[in-house]
Formats: structure tokens, sequence, C-alpha cells
């Protein structure tokens, strides 16, 4: 008896962590750009509020749209995915705003 395969891009991930990894990836790289800024949101760049939330909606439509799932072979995620994904983002934003904060004090203390 033989196993049946599915053919490479039959419209389904094979195992949700491909989604989750998606998530996470674009969720903790949104949370870095977030990070580096000295405030979060302030009038020098104003379009950084509305690209943030425009990969936001992206990433939203990659997961949910019928079309962009088939394409992209992705699925909703579940809550435990979800919550690896916004775990992620929130990392990456730590990680950037503790960088930030360290090279704001070294770069200080070389002008001294």
């Amino acid at each position: 008896m033989r196993a049946s395969r599915r053919p490479h891009g039959s419209g389904t991930p094979d195992s949700p962590w491909q989604t989750t990894l998606f998530l996470a990836l674009l969720i903790a790289q949104l949370g870095v750009v977030l990070g580096l800024r000295e405030r979060l949101f302030t009038r020098e760049n104003p379009f950084l509020p509305a690209a943030v939330l425009a990969s936001v909606a992206l990433g939203a439509a990659a997961l949910y749209l019928p079309f962009l799932q088939t394409v992209l072979q992705t699925s909703p995620p579940s809550w435990s995915g979800l919550t690896a994904a916004v775990a992620a983002g929130l990392a990456g934003l730590c990680a950037a705003r503790v960088e930030n904060r360290s090279a704001r004090i070294g770069s200080r203390r070389g002008r001294r």
C-alpha cells in the first residue's frame, strides 16, 4: 500500500508551523521597526504608523483571504501559534529598545 503524498503547491500547508513562522517573522520585524524609534509615534515620520498598519493588514490578508491562502499556502493560526507570534514580536520590540538605549548611552559616554 502506497502512502498518498500531497503534491507541492497543493494549496494547504503540510503543518501549521509554517503559518506560525510566517506570522512570527512578520510581527517580530514590525516590533524591531517600532523598537528602534526613540519615540514610537512622532511627527518626524508620520508614515511609519501607516506603514506598520498596512503591513499588519497585508499579513492578515495572507492568513485569511482564500486566494492568498492558496498562493502562500497559509492557514489561520491557532491560538497557540498566535501567542507564539505575538511573543516573538514583543521579543523583537524589547531587543530593539535595549539596543537603541545602549547605543545612545554609549554615544553619550564617547562625547565626554
